[in-house]
């Protein structure tokens, strides 16, 4: 019988540790879930890859655009496609913004992008572009998780 217990023991703690690595891994993927992937994808374009709603993710760009200062230029939705210009540095550089938006799946997105100079390109530091690229997915990644 003291053999039999042990062995039932065995299986219920073996058991609860199955369910307990099952629920941490859950946790991970909730926690992981807005953004996959942020990369330059070439010298000038940056993606990132969300996995959200095609929708939520297009309001979070709005967002992220308002909260970082940006005017919104041109907007089509259907055609994923937005453009958006900063307000001009001290120097009077603007940072011009080219979003494209592309839905892989159902709830597979990828963003594409392309920081460049529009009218004054003041000091021209290539670096403020990666810069404005850079906050502006870290501003998405926030909005879909808040």
């Amino acid at each position: 019988m003291r053999g039999h217990l042990k062995t039932m023991a065995a299986i219920a703690s073996h058991r609860i540790l199955e369910i307990s690595a099952v629920a941490a891994g859950m946790a991970v993927m909730m926690t992981v879930g807005a953004c996959s992937t942020f990369q330059a994808s070439s010298e000038d374009t940056w993606t990132a890859t969300f996995f959200d709603n095609p929708d939520r993710v297009w309001n979070a760009i709005e967002l992220a655009l308002l909260e970082l200062d940006y005017e919104i230029t041109e907007e089509n939705r259907t055609d994923g496609v937005m453009r958006a210009e900063s307000s001009p540095a001290e120097d009077g550089a603007v940072i011009a913004l080219a979003i494209d938006q592309v839905v892989r799946t159902e709830d597979q997105v990828h963003v594409y992008v392309k920081p460049s100079f529009a009218a004054n390109p003041g000091s021209a530091d290539p670096d403020l572009l990666k810069a404005a690229a850079d906050a502006f997915v870290k501003r998405i990644e926030k909005e879909l998780k808040g």
